[in-house]
């Protein structure tokens, strides 16, 4: 009788082993942390605090917390106090939503697979995306400083400003800036205002008074003919839209005169060099525009 006392006390131990085995097991299951959704995320990120009480006013939270697959753009608390946004009670709910969904892609889009171009964002309205060694860039200037931040439903890129739409085309911005007040006059006298007022995409690079007043030291703005002067402005003009982040050094590009080209110059900074050799530099970049970009310099490129 002893072995069978022995084998069914065994027996017991082992089922106990069994189950307590089973149950740690269990146990270990069901503590695997949950991946987050874009809004838990954010939610659990002190650095997104302005972007999560943004989201729940505008009531975009159920939206961001959908199967998606999503991805956001997502501008830091100090991104929003770089581009003056500190105050969200001054701004409308609609306004809000118009803002915020257009840092919002619906597609899942790593860092990787940044593509140079336009894209629309999830609210039918269009950014404008590049990408070289330094990383990724929006409209230019905006800089992905953190790049895949994977969620349960898509990818948080991390920027370093607020993306917002422009108002105004590039005629009209150059006519409200002071320091255009001659390129304008110019674009007037060679008929050219309607033509840059268009849909484009134009890229201009746009001298400012002080360098025509340099150029007019030698030339006398009262010999130019009609002709001349619009050569001279569609010699600053690229079709498209370049953004500082999509020059390439010694690139030749044509501009809008058909007969003239202009070279990057990247060597210190970056600059325009017209087909005599004078290089003018790139002093402010990327000021977007609804039909193109500017970029201002500081001489006047002559063809």
């Amino acid at each position: 009788m002893k072995p069978l006392i022995l084998s069914r006390s065994f027996s017991l131990t082992a089922l106990a082993v069994l189950l307590i085995s089973s149950l740690f097991v269990s146990c270990q299951k069901d503590e695997t942390p949950k991946v987050k959704n874009i809004v838990e995320t954010a939610l659990s990120d002190p650095q997104f605090s302005t972007l999560v009480a943004a989201l729940q006013k505008a009531e975009l939270t159920n939206t961001l917390s959908g199967t998606g697959p999503f991805t956001v753009f997502a501008p830091n608390n100090d991104a929003f106090v770089k581009a003056g946004v500190t105050d969200l009670t001054k701004i409308t709910k609609d306004d809000l939503a118009k803002i915020l969904l257009d840092h919002v892609l619906g597609a899942n889009v790593p860092a990787a697979n940044v593509m140079s171009g336009a894209a629309t964002t999830a609210g039918s309205r269009q950014i404008f995306l590049s990408k070289n060694a330094s990383g990724v860039f929006i409209n230019g200037k905006i800089q992905v400083i953190k790049a895949d931040v994977t969620t349960a439903n898509g990818t948080i890129h991390v920027i370093n400003d607020v993306i917002m739409q422009p108002t105004q085309n590039i005629v009209q911005i150059a006519a409200a800036n002071p320091n255009f007040k001659t390129l304008v006059s110019l674009v007037t006298q060679a008929d050219l205002g309607a033509t840059l007022s268009g849909p484009g995409p134009f890229t201009v690079f746009a001298p400012t008074d002080a360098a025509f007043t340099e150029l007019f030291k030698t030339v006398n703005p009262a010999t130019l003919t009609k002709q001349q002067i619009a050569n001279i402005l569609l010699y600053h003009v690229v079709p498209g839209r370049v953004f500082s982040a999509d020059l390439v050094n010694n690139a030749s590009v044509q501009t809008a005169l058909s007969t003239g080209k202009v070279t990057v110059d990247l060597s210190s900074g970056a600059g325009i060099k017209a087909t005599g050799g004078a290089v003018s530099k790139v002093t402010t970049t990327d000021i977007l525009a609804t039909n193109g970009v500017i970029h201002v310099i500081d001489k006047v490129l002559i063809p």
